[in-house]
């Protein structure tokens, strides 16, 4: 088994976190955005929802690479 310092692991988990983060906050920004577009034409519940959905979905296609940039820098820094 190798061993594994207990400090790089923490900068792993660390980066991660940073990375999962980046994405999190991509995919509730275009989320929001959609459904303030949809309440602002008065849509009704079901079209809104719809509209957070594509919008959680071209978060993750457009901010998932970022992320991965985001682990990167984390853990080389």
């Amino acid at each position: 088994m190798v061993p594994v310092e207990a400090s790089s692991a923490r900068a792993f988990l660390e980066a991660i976190i940073a990375a999962f983060s980046v994405l999190g906050g991509g995919m509730a920004y275009f989320s929001g955005y959609y459904a303030a577009q949809a309440l602002a034409q008065d849509q009704p519940p079901e079209i809104v929802a719809h509209r957070v959905n594509e919008g959680i979905g071209l978060g993750f296609r457009l901010i998932s690479p970022l992320s991965i940039v985001a682990l990167i820098i984390v853990v080389w820094s």
